[in-house]
């Protein structure tokens, strides 16, 4: 009886968030988009995202060629200064605001030790906003920084320099700064289709996070990359010291990958759709600079290599999906080197499909686990999870979505946290 009054009850909860969903779509009609890359550009901002913030096939060489619809010339400014190529100031700023109206959890809420745990509820919780500056500041030069406001102060996420078309050509191009090794990859992990969401496997870091230098595959860090691109593959590779730019340890970490692409000129239809082979390797340390006799630098090398596939289809069909195999020679930063190497493995799928402008329908799901089991037979870690999404795109520059996070993980039916939840997006 229990279990039909839960279900009953999430199916109440899911009632009045589509009835609150849809009396925010009724108060509104789409107009036309005014975002910062639409004010220096005069595109729409469809022209470059299928739903913001996910780049469409334009979208991806508009950020190759450093922010510039052509290569630059001196047209492309309005003002020129004693040889300096100035742009409107309004064409470098915009924000993002992040909000999530109502969410509810299952299993979150305790009211005390001698309680079970119930639903817990949060409502008007500003995630964030992000002020951004960034454009092409000289011809083939350009800059990206972006700073992020929450509850819990500022810090900045992305903050590097793009020196493109370098000897006038494709092939030679640099990110400098707080870069991303993922960024031309197939499942970039980067401005997603469902922004709230990322593949968790590219999130897990290296010795657990227990090391000075842990790092996960696809968040910022600073490093050097050099890319290379034509209209059928791009050609990436990259270096940092880890997870500051002064080195952590006397190590770097290294990465590289191929993307073929299917240009236009092969399939219309098919326009964009890549498949990716990334490959990333380091050392994670631990006790460096100790000063005492007993404790020496500990290591553990390890290698990231994932394969990746994006299949994409007349701007209606989106489908991303990526494998990862994860390999640590001392996962525990042991003082003895343990004799066989950890190892995890798991995937990130995500798939959209857009019947107009107005709506997109879509459907995330994502799973690891480690190879070790513990004495019980349980993974040593292990994550599942589905997420069925319902955006609406009130304007190409403001949507709203309902998520639907379902815990599929291994664990007691009373541990699992399922989430409802509606967020509202706007960039401008």
């Amino acid at each position: 009886m229990k279990n039909v009054y839960t279900c009953l009850s999430v199916r109440r909860y899911i009632l009045i968030f589509v009835m609150f969903i849809t009396v925010g779509f009724l108060s509104y009609t789409p107009l036309k988009a005014t975002s910062q890359w639409s004010r220096k550009t005069g595109v729409a901002c469809n022209y470059c995202h299928t739903v913001f913030p996910r780049l469409n096939p334009q979208g991806e060489k508009f950020l190759k060629n450093g922010y510039q619809l052509e290569k630059a010339s001196d047209k492309n400014y309005p003002i020129t200064a004693g040889g300096v190529l100035l742009d409107e100031i309004s064409h470098l700023f915009g924000f993002r605001l992040n909000i999530t109206p109502v969410m509810m959890e299952t299993n979150s809420f305790q009211q005390d030790s001698s309680t079970e745990k119930t639903n817990r509820w949060t409502f008007g919780n500003p995630n964030w906003i992000q002020f951004f500056v960034a454009g092409s500041i000289y011809k083939d030069i350009s800059f990206f920084t972006e700073m992020e406001y929450t509850t819990g102060g500022f810090k900045l996420n992305w903050f590097y320099f793009n020196f493109t078309n370098l000897l006038t050509t494709s092939y030679l191009n640099l990110q400098i700064g707080n870069i991303s090794p993922m960024e031309f990859a197939s499942y970039p992990n980067r401005l997603p289709q469902l922004p709230n969401l990322k593949g968790e496997v590219f999130l897990k870091k290296t010795s657990d996070g227990g090391g000075e230098n842990s790092v996960n595959m696809s968040s910022a860090r600073p490093g050097i990359q050099y890319f290379g691109y034509n209209d059928y593959a791009t050609l990436y590779l990259g270096v940092s010291p880890g997870t500051k730019g002064v080195s952590v340890n006397q190590l770097l970490n290294m990465w590289g990958g191929l993307v073929l692409n299917l240009p236009e000129s092969v399939s219309e239809d098919f326009e964009g759709s890549t498949v990716t082979i990334h490959y990333y390797s380091g050392t994670d340390t631990k006790n460096t600079g100790v000063q005492i006799p007993e404790l020496t630098q500990i290591e553990n090398k390890f290698t990231r290599i994932s394969p990746q596939l994006n299949i994409r289809y007349r701007n209606m069909f989106d489908l991303q999906a990526a494998y990862v195999m994860a390999e640590d020679e001392n996962w525990a930063l042991a003082a003895t080197k343990p004799a066989d190497k950890f190892k995890y493995s798991g995937m990130a799928v995500e798939a959209g499909y857009m019947p107009n402008e107005s709506w997109q329908f879509a459907l995330h799901y994502d799973k690891f686990n480690s190879n070790d089991k513990d004495a019980n037979g349980k993974y040593i870690f292990e994550y599942q999870r589905i997420v069925p999404v319902i955006t609406y795109i009130v304007n190409q520059n403001i949507r709203t979505s309902l998520y639907y996070e379902k815990d599929l993980s291994d664990k007691d039916a009373k541990s699992l946290i399922d989430k409802i939840s509606m967020n509202v997006r706007v960039m401008f």
